[in-house]
């Protein structure tokens, strides 16, 4: 199939995960160097605006203000009278929202019943028992219109402001909206504060979205002097405080991604799912999990004893934490 020339406006339909994002830039990035001087639109939910808007290869957001309403959106997108719009999200509403947009050449990836509604369908072949990472799906989609690219995670317009006042902050972000099979136990989070806070001396503080209040306050209440700010932060303000963070520590989550984009060095503790597939971009990270015979099973919640995450041992966990901390700790004996 001949590669498309490239469109006078182009809209990238942005993925409605945090995570997923993330996981798009490098895909993104590529598509404005294939642009040249077009512009490029991103069409983001309200809760994503922040990240997209330190994106330097973005040259217009558009903030969708009813996200959840089809013919709302379409409206909105029409305005902007696109030639061709890519869609990252691989839901038929997407499709749908383009197509009553207007936007007579739409692209994506392949997926029943939507592939009707593409210009351009992008079937992903691969092996029955692999899963490409999902930035490499991204990747795969805007390599099919002729676009060279690779993973590597873009510069960011990060706010100066954001760099000049690091703190003695270790963030802990025990929450992920995928379910509980992802979420290492509150009651190993609570042991891994207490060593950390006694042989660094930095303060630990609490992250997360609404949905993680409770266990971010269960975890809290247990640690004197630990403030949890679980739906209290915007997510402009949660980039700004991971940014100046000395280490996160986090489950497969949103705040994972976000903290590697930012060069944060993050601990992450993988249970159902697969770091192969979701795992974070860059070098910042290190990944711990514990093999089992059941996983990656990609359960929401553990139909047994979540040994997947239980047999991560908190102690296995500071080592590691130290080692990504390095010299910056002052770790007491």
């Amino acid at each position: 199939m001949i590669a498309p020339a490239p469109p006078a406006s182009l809209l990238v339909r942005s993925p409605n995960w945090l995570g997923d994002a993330v996981l798009s830039l490098p895909a993104v990035a590529s598509l404005k160097r294939w642009l040249g001087k077009g512009p490029i639109t991103v069409a983001s939910s309200q809760k994503l605006s922040a990240l997209w808007r330190l994106c330097p290869f973005v040259d217009r957001l558009i903030e969708l203000t009813h996200p959840e309403r089809l013919f709302s959106t379409a409206r909105q997108l029409r305005e902007g009278g696109f030639e061709a719009a890519l869609l990252l999200p691989n839901s038929p509403r997407s499709a749908l929202e383009a197509r009553f947009a207007g936007i007579r050449t739409v692209w994506g990836k392949a997926a029943w019943p939507r592939s009707a509604l593409l210009s351009r369908p992008r079937l992903l072949g691969r092996p029955a028992d692999h899963i490409p990472q999902q930035a490499a799906i991204y990747l795969a989609l805007v390599q099919e219109l002729g676009v060279s690219g690779s993973m590597a995670l873009p510069e960011l317009r990060i706010p100066a402001s954001w760099l000049e006042r690091p703190e003695p902050v270790i963030a802990f972000c025990p929450g992920a909206e995928y379910g509980p099979a992802k979420r290492w136990p509150p009651e190993f989070y609570i042991a891994l504060a207490r060593r950390l806070r006694a042989s660094t001396g930095y303060e630990v503080r609490l992250y997360g979205a609404a949905g993680d209040r409770e266990v971010c306050e269960r975890i809290a209440s247990e640690l004197p002097g630990v403030e949890s700010l679980a739906g209290r932060t915007t997510l402009e303000e949660f980039l700004a405080a991971l940014a100046r963070s000395r280490l996160v520590v986090c489950n497969d989550s949103g705040a994972m991604h976000v903290a590697a984009l930012l060069g944060v060095p993050v601990v992450a503790l993988f249970g159902s799912t697969d770091p192969a597939r979701t795992g974070p971009l860059g070098s910042s990270t290190r990944i711990l999990s514990h093999p089992v015979p059941c996983g990656p099973c990609f359960r929401r919640t553990c139909p047994t004893d979540l040994a997947c995450l239980r047999r991560i041992d908190p102690e296995a966990v500071y080592a590691v934490c130290l080692e990504q901390l390095g010299s910056s700790a002052a770790v007491s004996s």
